[in-house]
């Protein structure tokens, strides 16, 4: 799970004509390494985890990050040591990971205790960081080299550590000595491989003596049943004091601390290493693997700084911690600076007030006349965390009444309202309807978006990224998650795009004459509203919103203005909304549809599905598919004097099914369906189709 550097991929980017015009900034970061970074680095330079912090343990492997924003390295890139505690040998590390010719990774080990300076320089430009390294005490001791202090965390600390005492970090160790069913009881896996990670200051590596669980005398036990803990504190009571995951797991050792805060003799960080120290091995531990393909991981680009207070509740993980304690914008102390949206944010590392540490398991959704809409744990369970974010921050009929600026709209996700049925206007004469999605999905975006495989590893021990906290119901190649659909609609789709919607047997919204999938049609149909929009007079069209085309041609939307009509800004509203939620309709698919066929109807645009003939047709019929042969898409089209049920499905020519384009009641009339066989081998094809009164199979041929 290696950290990722925003700066540092758009770097990369960059031309030498580029660099030339860049400000020059040098820096050197501590950076974290797990220990999956470890088993799969193919250098020699990564050989211990480290946890990312400034304060470490004293013999910790660490390593530094070097970036150079601006220019490349120069040829002689020196590090030197400007402070160091009296006795230390210490030195920066002769190997380097060379990332790319402006970014390297340097090593270094602290030997005795105390602050360290570590100055990187390239001819006139240099940078200065300062580390801490101390020993491990245990929160609640209060010994520090042998004298009794008389304080500990709890002294200063108490309220913090009073809910940290009923979190599962805090009593870890002690559950899994005593044999706890599903942790370390007879069926389970525990061994003495996992108290690593259960206990405070474990750090494999030999020149790490800093008076860690490790370093201290302990005898892992035979038998792991009730009571074994508490003999366990009589046998070995200063290796008991490091049992569980304690502050200094997160926070760094604390024998340099005793209240004070400078040179890093106390850090607290949002970042996601100190995770990624346990949480990022094997098998089973793949959290932070998963986080660093989600969009979470990536800082956002906006600038941050006074007047972004509102961007930064959503876009970084210290933003939305301040969001969910209340703290202001306007407090002193608030941290505008941008970063990931990290493990910490979402979590509450020191309390277990809610399911899964969440730091809020309750959102406010805006309603009309300036009230809210307050989605509960009952609802929406842990996915009601992600809607105090992905909602549209603004309503719209006080958006209508607003001034109208080039951001009129919702925010840029608005996926909340839409399953919650909010904030979409009925339009034209059309009744919004909504699909229980909401209702059928125990914790609502968590259901479907963090759906893990039952194997989230593949056979090479590499994590499969989708699901989980990746977030994201594809995998990087594209190759949709279909258990997020499976888990309640059976085996029905072959992918995302073969999903159709059905209102009184109509499915062609767009009203193109094709009944595509879901998705297809919702994108059609705000593609038919913004050409109608970009009709008005002096429009112009935005460069940030708009839809590619199957060409991958950029076609963008207009950019509402004050001379608008109501009707052409409510009808913008709904389009907007529908495009912003990004799911082409799936979260919601009668509440989008049917908004935007408000929204249709308000332009004047046609919304009657039409038929090939005025008549209905007298007699069933499987016409022969066109293109054929076909690739990747082709059309099969039927005819149905009768409504009733009609179920469609194409199998390969082995007889295997490969995909039900539709299974639903239909109303007498001609329809056509898309079939798209890209992800299919060439070759013959069957479709067959069944009605109450008709049977009929045709060939097919996908020649790629």
């Amino acid at each position: 799970m290696f950290r990722k550097l925003t700066t540092l991929c758009i770097s990369l980017l960059f031309t030498a004509t580029l660099f030339a015009q860049t400000p020059v900034k040098l820096s050197i970061n501590v950076y974290g390494v797990s220990p999956r970074d470890v088993a799969k680095s193919t250098t020699d330079i990564y050989t211990y985890p480290s946890t990312g912090l400034n304060n470490v343990g004293v013999g910790s492997l660490m390593y530094f990050k070097v970036a150079e924003k601006g220019k490349k390295f120069g040829t002689a890139v020196t590090y030197t040591i400007t402070r160091k505690p009296s006795g230390s040998t210490a030195k920066v590390g002769d190997a380097k990971d060379i990332q790319n010719d402006s970014t390297q990774v340097v090593t270094f080990t602290p030997d005795k205790p105390g602050a360290y300076e570590i100055t990187v320089t390239d001819g006139a430009y240099s940078s200065t960081i300062t580390i801490n390294a101390a020993k491990y005490l245990g929160y609640t001791n209060t010994v520090v080299n042998g004298v009794d202090t008389k304080v500990s965390c709890k002294t200063c600390h108490s309220t913090k550590v009073a809910e940290y005492e009923n979190t599962h970090h805090a009593s870890m160790f002690t559950r899994a000595m005593n044999g706890t069913p599903g942790l370390s009881g007879p069926t389970d896996h525990y061994s003495v491989n996992c108290i690593g990670c259960h206990t405070t200051g474990f750090d494999k590596n030999p020149t790490a003596v800093n008076d860690g669980f490790d370093d201290l005398t302990f005898t892992y036990p035979t038998t792991l049943a009730a009571g074994t803990y508490d003999k366990l504190v009589q046998q070995f009571p200063e290796a008991m004091k490091r049992a569980n995951i304690q502050c200094e797991s997160c926070h760094g050792p604390a024998s340099g601390h005793l209240g004070a805060t400078t040179d890093s003799r106390m850090v607290a960080t949002y970042d996601p290493a100190p995770c990624a120290y346990c949480h990022d091995s094997g098998t089973r531990h793949i959290f932070p693997e998963q986080w660093d393909a989600s969009k979470h991981a990536g800082a956002t680009s906006y600038p941050s700084g006074a007047g972004r207070e509102s961007c930064v509740r959503c876009h970084t993980g210290a933003g939305f911690a301040q969001f969910t304690e209340g703290i202001p914008s306007t407090d002193p102390y608030y941290d505008v600076s941008y970063s990931p949206i990290t493990c910490a944010g979402c979590h509450d590392p020191h309390n277990d007030a809610n399911a899964k540490q969440l730091r809020r398991t309750e959102a406010d959704l805006l309603i009309a006349d300036g009230k809210t809409r307050k989605i509960t744990y009952n609802e929406a369970g842990t996915g009601a965390v992600c809607m105090n974010c992905h909602q549209s921050r603004a309503e719209a009929n006080a958006a209508l009444a607003a001034s109208i600026t080039i951001r009129f709209g919702p925010h840029y996700g608005p996926q909340g309202d839409i399953l919650f049925a909010n904030n979409m206007l009925e339009l034209g004469g059309q009744k919004l309807y909504s699909t229980n999605h909401k209702g059928y999905t125990k914790d609502a975006c968590v259901s479907c978006h963090m759906l893990g495989l039952a194997n989230p590893v593949d056979a090479q021990g590499n994590v499969i990224k989708v699901g989980g906290h990746t977030f994201s119901v594809e995998t990087p190649d594209g190759k949709d998650n279909l258990a997020v659909c499976t888990q309640c609609h059976g085996s029905t789709f072959q992918s995302f795009a073969d999903a159709k919607l059905f209102i009184n047997g109509y499915g062609d919204w767009d009203n193109d004459g094709i009944v595509e999938g879901l998705q297809d049609e919702v994108w059609g149909m705000i593609r038919k509203i913004m050409d109608e929009l970009g009709k008005i007079p002096g429009t112009t069209f935005s460069t940030e919103y708009g839809q590619y085309d199957a060409n991958g041609k950029f076609l963008p939307f207009p950019v509402p203005k004050s001379t608008w009509t109501k009707d052409q800004l409510s009808a913008y509203w709904n389009a907007i909304t529908a495009h912003n939620d990004k799911s082409g309709g799936i979260h919601n698919p009668k509440y989008v549809v049917t908004g935007l066929i408000g929204a249709m109807k308000l332009l004047k645009l046609t919304t009657d599905i039409k038929q090939d003939n005025v008549s209905l047709p007298v007699s069933y019929e499987l016409y022969q598919n066109y293109p054929n042969p076909f690739n990747p898409t082709t059309n099969i089209k039927f005819a149905l004097p009768k409504s009733g049920n009609v179920k469609l499905v194409v199998y390969d020519i082995t007889g295997k099914e490969v995909t039900t384009l539709v299974n639903n009641y239909l109303n007498a009339g001609q329809y056509t369906f898309e079939f798209n066989a890209k992800n299919l081998a060439s070759g013959i094809y069957l479709y067959r189709i069944e009605t109450d009164n008709f049977v009929k199979v045709n060939k097919m041929i996908l020649m790629k």
